[in-house]
């Protein structure tokens, strides 16, 4: 535990405090939030646009798109896009991408494209820009990204996601979509978010954003969230590839299939104004992640039905870690399963897949996992293979060791085996020395790993499928979640980030380390940020968020 009180600089100012998960002390009077932090994220990159006016767009950050593209970059685009000033620029601390009429390289309009290609890319997290649309029939401008191996598979294998779309015509809508292979183009699966009472978007700045995690998708449009996609939103057969990099794009396109050309109506210059773009990856697994049910698994892809292998870790020598399919094995549930066998070197190795959460000490976790070994390819000689659960500090050294029991060639061919794990371990000796259901994390720890190992002592053959994977979480009456706070005239306002349908409480009391903590509100998640405000009174007020499971 460790505390933070930044001093006041009146004594006569109330003081307030703010209590998280890492018990931090924030003054009232002094408390301030910056504008890039969200609660639940950590800032990875981002862009200001701060350079001198009229500059170029940074060049350790952007690179450019230049000419007309393969077929109008494939949507039968009118313009010329180049790296002028003329199109791309920095404005009065913002980014100015600007579709001129005029002609250029045999075309009647230029504008720009930029990407992140070469320069940075992500996988995973909170993708926001600040935006101030232009608007007109023809005029199509986007924020979005494609997967940096687009090159190797091409386009829509590469997997897109498009934070923001809008079609000049239609001024109050933007829509967020994905594409990929056989959901692409006018398939492209996708919500839109359209501003009430006439507004357009071209009357003002707003924030577009996109939370991408292992297994959805959402977005928002000024902290609203207005469209979700997961792996179960795909048209039968096909494949979920938001599992690789992505770079980002901005362009302001002219004409195109979507949104038809210009007309007389349209009115040039058109510019797309973009105040900053950030980039966000989660903090904690409470936040925006998706945290684990109270009594579920807190495993990501436990069954290996989404993402193939997606979160997990495989060691070994690789070729013998592999995902397989129905129609190849025997599945417990769903489609897939994971087969491991031995690397064949003729000296002992171990070969599995691990996947490591963050936890805390006294956190109590069950695991188990199921275990098959084909008839036909069953386990033989002094081949073993188990599940285990080790729990670690911030250096990955093991602080306690539990496992199951030991799957070898004298277990039953051709049955589906619930391997608990129960057994506790020495760790230096790797010895049993007790057993237990409940696996508590001891003093110091950081992590909890979950790992099938497969030994191969000597070479042998045979292989072991694993299924349904779990590491439950039997007793967990809250989570801590981090908060922001920011104090207007005679309130302070209580910000953090919620997943939807979880329980939340807002609680308080006035001394630090004494008397119950009070319910100042309960908040239902939506998956957005949600700030509670509560009056100043007294000398000090300490509060706490919590996840509450009931």
């Amino acid at each position: 535990m460790r505390a933070v009180r930044l001093a006041n600089l009146k004594s006569n100012l109330k003081r307030l405090s703010i209590h998280s998960v890492a018990w931090c002390l924030f003054a009232a009077g002094l408390l301030t939030v910056s504008a890039q932090d969200l609660p639940g994220w950590k800032l990875v990159w981002s862009d200001e646009f701060n350079q001198p006016d009229g500059s170029s767009p940074d060049a350790a950050k952007w690179v450019f798109d230049l000419g007309t593209g393969n077929n109008g970059w494939g949507n039968n685009e009118l313009q010329y896009y180049t790296s002028r000033t003329n199109n791309a620029r920095i404005d009065g601390g913002h980014l100015v991408i600007e579709a001129l009429q005029e002609s250029f390289g045999g075309r009647n309009y230029t504008s720009a494209r930029l990407k992140t290609q070469g320069k940075a890319s992500w996988t995973y997290g909170r993708i926001e820009a600040r935006i101030k649309l232009p608007r007109g029939q023809g005029i199509w401008p986007a924020f979005w990204m494609l997967g940096t191996n687009i090159t190797s598979v091409g386009w829509p294998t590469c997997g897109e996601i498009d934070v923001m779309e809008n079609i000049g015509s239609v001024t109050n809508r933007v829509h967020g979509t994905i594409h990929g292979p056989g959901y692409s183009g006018g398939n492209g699966i996708g919500g839109s978010h359209t501003l009430p009472g006439g507004a357009a978007y071209a009357d003002d700045f707003h924030v577009f954003a996109a939370e991408w995690e292992t297994n959805r998708i959402r977005w928002f449009m000024d902290g609203q969230l207005y469209f979700t996609v997961t792996p179960a939103s795909l048209p039968g057969g096909s494949q979920w590839v938001f599992t690789q990099p992505q770079f980002i794009l901005l362009n302001l396109a002219v004409g195109g299939n979507w949104p038809g050309p210009p007309d007389a109506s349209t009115i040039f210059p058109q510019r797309l104004t973009v105040d900053y773009v950030r980039v966000y990856t989660a903090t904690n697994s409470s936040g925006p992640e998706s945290p684990p049910d109270c009594d579920g698994n807190a495993l990501s892809n436990p069954g290996f039905e989404f993402g193939e292998l997606a979160n997990w870790q495989t060691y070994g020598s690789g070729f013998n870690t592999l995902l397989q399919h129905v129609s190849s094995v025997p599945v417990r549930s769903g489609t897939n399963v994971f087969k491991v066998f031995g690397q064949f070197t003729g000296g002992e190795n171990y070969s599995g897949l691990y996947q490591d959460l963050p936890t805390a000490p006294g956190m109590s976790y069950r695991a188990n996992g199921w275990a098959y070994t084909p008839a036909n390819d069953r386990l033989a000689g002094a081949n073993t293979a188990w599940i285990e659960v080790t729990f670690r500090d911030a250096g990955l050294n093991i602080l306690s060791f539990y496992r199951s029991a030991i799957f070898t060639a004298d277990t039953a061919a051709g049955n589906w085996h619930n391997l608990t794990v129960t057994n506790q371990l020495n760790p230096a000796t790797y010895q049993i020395i007790g057993s237990a259901t409940d696996l508590i994390a001891p003093a110091g720890a950081d992590l909890v790993r979950y790992q099938v190992v497969f030994r191969q002592p000597a070479t042998a053959a045979g292989a072991v499928l694993f299924d349904d994977l779990n590491l439950a979480l039997p007793v967990v009456p809250e989570f801590p979640i981090p908060v922001l706070a920011a104090r207007d005239t005679d309130h302070l306002q209580i910000s953090f980030a919620t997943a939807a349908g979880l329980a939340y409480q807002v609680r308080y009391r006035n001394q630090l380390n004494s008397g119950p903590w009070l319910v100042l509100t309960n908040v239902t998640g939506d998956g957005a940020t949600r700030t509670v405000a509560d009056a100043l009174s007294g000398d000090q007020r300490f509060y706490h968020v919590v996840r509450v499971c009931n």
